[in-house]
């Protein structure tokens, strides 16, 4: 997993593999390790209808099952979409998240594409 943040938005670029594992209902997390703590991001499927996002140690977030469902052989690169930043969910400001599958680069070179990238 890779992973972008920007102002007011996180990109997340995912293998083939992870992909594959959030469709099959499983949580995928990218931690790193800033001593004392460690910093997690955590991509999970959630069963509720609404996508969510949440601060725990890093960041946390839920993307809807239905959504990953048949997604790895989709043709759907990712999915866009908003969350409260605010604690108490009022609404303003929101937080941009993109999940995306991660292609090769046009510019990786001559040989062939990276296995763990999507075909």
């Amino acid at each position: 997993m890779k992973v972008r943040l920007s102002d007011a938005m996180v990109r997340f670029r995912l293998e083939k593999k992870e992909v594959q594992a959030l469709a099959a209902g499983k949580a995928i997390a990218l931690s790193l390790s800033l001593e004392p703590a460690l910093m997690t991001v955590r991509l999970e499927p959630i069963v509720e209808a609404e996508a969510s996002a949440v601060s725990q140690n890093g960041l946390c977030v839920g993307i809807p099952l239905h959504w990953l469902r048949g997604w790895p052989d989709s043709e759907v690169v990712g999915f866009d979409f908003e969350v409260p930043a605010t604690a108490d969910h009022t609404g303003r400001p929101t937080l941009r998240i993109l999940v995306e599958k991660d292609f090769p680069c046009a510019h990786d070179g001559e040989g062939p594409p990276k296995p763990v990238r999507m075909p």
